[in-house]
């Protein structure tokens, strides 16, 4: 059932949902009006069957003292006639029937009791029983009334969102076919105008039409970042002696160099020029500054550049040098920090043409804090740039111990 009313048209849906909210609402005044309307017509019930009862007493209280039960009994009788009163009974204060009138006959009666009073003494008790059956009748007609005004209320607003429904549908419907393409069988389509809109949209090739317009600057775009540049000097004389396969693997191999050094230390790697590699640091690092770990990268990657070399027949030389920029290397969606960086990268690649024997570095990185307690340099006449020489004690010790690692892992025969 309810596969077959997600599959019915809409203006049935709308109906369907409209008629039922409408028949609940109607159902829940219904009954709060039924149960108002019940206790009313017991509280004035009550009322009157005390108000009989007090009446009656006063009248029968004269008879009683002027001691005429005859007359008692024709009062009673003639009570019975003209009220609603189904049975009317007096009792003396001993609980003997001194007069009754009338038979009581129901389902529904009740039962309402007054003093029978002679001057301030109490001489007995009148007891009057009423039967609501009419009563009764007449709230369950008022309520089933009121149930049939529901239900025409329901169908009216039926009616209404069904009209409505086909308005919203048909023009939902002219949408659809709008968008149809030629492929489309419209022999399956759905009964719903919805799901067939939905249908139809899915089918469009919206992606072709959707274009990118989200460019807007990253933060870490824009932070001071340390570029370590190397250049592939083996490589330039393998491009056309290698073939294929084998320039693939020592591309390969390089690759697995560069990125485990760099991945010690958070190192970015992007391929820069032909024959050359960057590898940028940002941000804070538990390792030190951004140009410090830059330098323990070209450490590593130099050592086991110069490990790999014993167990290959290729050469695997790298010229390195390293400079800071005040922007990082940007991406796709914000290209001015690329192009800033480009600038550093020339320079870098100019300095690698003197083909220092170790790493470079230029003067904007040698008054990092770093740099200056941690490295042992010496000064070159390459532009004012600083040659590594070592790296205090502890700091050696620990890119030792990460040579170690790296070469334990390069060296496994599952990766040669």
């Amino acid at each position: 059932m309810p596969d077959r009313f997600k599959n019915a048209p809409l203006s049935q849906q709308i109906a369907t949902l409209a008629a039922a909210l409408c028949l609940l609402v109607s159902l829940a005044l219904v009954i709060l009006g039924a149960i108002s309307s019940r206790h009313l017509q017991q509280q004035q019930q009550q009322e009157f069957g005390n108000a009989l009862a007090h009446q009656i007493a006063r009248r029968v209280g004269v008879a009683l003292e002027a001691g005429d039960l005859l007359s008692v009994t024709a009062s009673l009788q003639r009570f019975v006639e003209t009220s609603s009163a189904e049975e009317i009974a007096i009792f003396d204060v001993e609980g003997k029937v001194l007069g009754e009138a009338g038979r009581a006959v129901g389902s529904n009666l009740h039962r309402y009791r007054a003093p029978v009073r002679i001057e301030s003494d109490v001489a007995g008790e009148v007891l009057v029983t009423v039967n609501s059956d009419t009563a009764i009748a007449a709230h369950q007609r008022f309520v089933l009334s009121l149930l049939g005004l529901a239900v025409l209320l329901s169908l009216a607003v039926y009616g209404a969102g069904l009209q409505l429904g086909k308005r919203l549908g048909s023009r939902i419907g002219r949408l659809s076919r709008a968008l149809a393409l030629e492929d489309n069988d419209p022999g399956k389509t759905p009964g719903n105008e919805l799901e067939l809109l939905e249908s139809r949209v899915a089918a469009l090739p919206m992606d072709l039409l959707r274009t990118r317009n989200d460019t807007g600057a990253r933060e870490e775009n824009y932070r001071s970042t340390a570029v370590l540049y190397l250049h592939l000097e083996s490589l330039v004389d393998y491009v056309e002696t290698l073939n294929d396969q084998s320039l693939q693997r020592y591309i390969d191999r390089l690759h697995q160099v560069v990125y485990a050094a760099a991945g010690f230390y958070g190192g970015e790697l992007h391929v820069s020029r032909q024959f050359a590699l960057a590898v940028y640091f940002s941000g804070p690092n538990k390792a030190g500054s951004a140009a410090f770990r830059a330098a323990s990268c070209a450490w590593l990657v130099q050592a086991v550049s110069r490990e790999l070399e014993k167990t290959m027949p290729l050469s695997m030389k790298i010229f390195m040098a390293m400079s800071q920029s005040e922007l990082g290397v940007g991406d796709g969606r914000d290209i001015y920090p690329g192009l800033y960086m480009q600038h550093t990268l020339d320079e870098l690649q100019a300095v690698c043409t003197s083909k220092p024997p170790k790493l470079l570095l230029a003067p904007a990185v040698l008054e990092d804090m770093d740099i200056a307690g941690r490295l042992q340099l010496q000064e070159t006449e390459v532009q004012d740039f600083a040659m590594l020489e070592s790296f205090a004690g502890p700091y050696q010790d620990l890119l030792e111990r990460q040579l170690q690692l790296i070469i334990k892992r390069l060296l496994d025969p599952g990766l040669i």
